[in-house]
């Protein structure tokens, strides 16, 4: 069994070892160590994808007044997302209140609950004027128990015009304390806008939702296909190796060095396969290191142009930028005519040249011929590769 990891650090040693007594145990190890550690790779993949889980899933709050108090009414002549948006109007006033209650208690903790509250916000002052004060408070339990924060950063200096906005939710992210709130109970929020001169005086707020990620190791879907991994992995290693031998063996006999059996041929070169181990564990290494991904959809991978589109936005400054996501494509893809390919080039060619020397000792030829029955073989591989085989 030393033999299998002698073949990455002293080939010319190892291959020698077990043409003189080549045992199935080695393969074995190398299947149950790719297995593994592929498995190893989705679970580290599953937990770096975050997917949006959100209260409510549609635009359900601002297409109804059911939960809203204070002159709210429905407005279909201006809205950002589904048919309405939630409406306050005062004539010849100062201030607008909009509370929203009766939608909880939400979990806004660190640990579990959620991350983020969105909406979009219009405001309309016939004088133009920016709201000297403008508040989003979030109630627990009453109004008079409520964490708070300043809007003013957020709307836009020119009224009439809408905007989105995400605020951070949660301990530590800037809300300011009246009484004794709970983030673990959020129940209501509240929209306060107040202008320095009386004023007619219109708020709209549309798609307004609390927004959270879970990983698909939360949503247990990583555990569900567990068992498909394993076989589909198993099956490629199976039909890697195969391939490769296969090839090998034919090209060996055009080159009139096919004598001797063929399933100890098989065995000799399965311990090559000891490459995409290492592989294996350099891509978990190198996923391991790159941040969490928040993406806009709620499953993965995305079905529509409009949610891949977005995952894609993600991925670009996420994971892009970093050098270890870089090597990890580099190490696994090439382009070819503008289409990513699944394609290890290095783990190919280092394949190849130990491919080489197990031939050359197994069949005791040069090293030349060895080396050009290699590249033979490789080149009908990747041309099988390139055909999805």
């Amino acid at each position: 069994m030393r033999e299998v990891f002698e073949v990455l650090y002293s080939p010319v040693k190892a291959f020698k070892k077990i043409i003189e007594k080549p045992d199935l145990k080695g393969l074995l190890l190398i299947l149950i160590l790719f297995v593994s550690f592929t498995v190893v790779e989705q679970y580290v993949f599953a937990s770096k994808v975050l997917l949006l889980d959100q209260t409510p899933d549609n635009d359900d709050w601002t297409e109804s007044t059911a939960l809203w108090t204070s002159n709210v009414s429905l407005d279909g002549s201006d809205y950002k997302v589904g048919n309405y948006s939630a409406k306050s109007f005062v004539f010849n006033g100062t201030s607008i209140q909009m509370n929203i209650t009766g939608i909880g208690p939400l979990d806004c903790s660190e640990d579990t609950g959620y991350k983020e509250l969105f909406f979009w916000i219009n405001w309309a002052n016939k004088n133009g004027l920016l709201s000297s004060s403008a508040f989003l408070r979030l109630f627990s339990g009453s109004e008079s128990s409520y964490f708070e924060r300043s809007l003013a950063n957020f709307i836009s200096n020119s009224s009439g015009e809408w905007n989105n906005v995400t605020l951070k939710i949660g301990p530590d992210k800037g809300w300011n304390r009246t009484n004794s709130p709970d983030w673990q109970s959020v129940t209501g929020l509240e929209f306060r806008l107040v202008w320095p001169a009386p004023a007619n005086l219109t708020l709209k707020i549309d798609d307004l939702h609390f927004r959270g990620y879970s990983s698909l190791l939360a949503r247990g879907e990583f555990s569900g296909s567990v068992v498909p991994i394993l076989l589909s992995v198993a099956f490629e290693f199976s039909i890697n190796w195969v391939l490769w031998a296969g090839v090998l063996l034919l090209v060996a006999k055009v080159f009139r060095e096919g004598g001797g059996p063929w399933t100890m041929f098989f065995i000799i070169i399965g311990h090559v396969f000891i490459v995409t181990v290492v592989y294996t564990i350099a891509s978990v290494a190198l996923i391991s290191m790159l941040p969490p991904l928040n993406l806009p959809t709620k499953k993965f991978p995305p079905t529509t142009d409009a949610e891949v589109n977005a995952v894609n936005v993600v991925f670009e400054e996420r994971w892009y930028p970093s050098w270890h996501y870089r090597l990890y494509t580099a190490l696994n893809f090439i382009y070819f005519s503008g289409v990513t390919i699944y394609f290890p080039l290095l783990r190919e060619v280092w394949t190849l040249f130990l491919c080489a020397i197990a031939i050359r000792l197994l069949r005791g030829i040069t090293w030349k011929r060895a080396t050009s029955i290699s590249v033979v073989a490789f080149i009908i591989r990747s041309t099988l590769r390139f055909f999805g085989f």
